[in-house]
C-alpha cells in the first residue's frame, strides 16, 4: 500500500459568489492524494495494475466544468466521484486552491481541503 499523490492540476473555473466572479472565472489548482496498492504495480510496471492517473484527471476535469459558488462545493464534488468511480483508492484527500479570490485586499490564493 502506497500513497499517490497528483499535484498542480490547473485548469480555469468558473467559481464564485456573484454572477460577474463566475462568468470572469478564476485559476485553480487541484491536488488530489490517496492511498492504493502500489506493489502490484511496482512490481509488475504494467498500468493494468496501477489506478490511471490519467482517468484520475479526467474525472477532477469534468467536475471543474461545472460552475458553482464555493470552493467548497467543488472540493466535495471531486471527492464524491473519486469514491464512486475508484475502488480501488482509499483515503482519498483534495485540495482546491482558487487564486486571487475576491476579497477587499491582497490575497493570494483560497484553499480547502477535504478527506474521506
Amino acid at each position: 500500500m502506497g500513497t499517490i499523490r497528483l499535484e498542480g492540476m490547473k485548469f480555469h473555473a468558473h467559481v464564485g459568489t456573484t454572477d460577474e466572479e463566475r462568468r470572469a472565472g478564476s485559476d485553480v489548482d487541484v491536488t488530489v492524494y490517496y492511498d492504493c496498492d502500489t506493489e502490484t504495480p511496482g512490481i509488475s510496471d504494467c498500468l493494468e495494475d496501477a489506478v490511471d492517473y490519467s482517468k484520475i484527471y479526467d474525472a477532477v476535469a469534468w467536475e471543474m466544468l461545472v460552475e458553482c459558488n464555493l470552493i467548497e462545493n467543488i472540493a466535495h464534488r471531486i471527492l464524491l466521484r473519486l469514491r464512486k468511480e475508484f475502488a480501488a483508492i482509499s483515503n482519498i484527500g483534495v485540495i482546491v486552491r482558487k487564486h486571487y479570490p475576491a476579497v477587499a485586499g491582497r490575497l493570494e490564493c483560497s484553499v480547502v481541503e477535504v478527506k474521506g
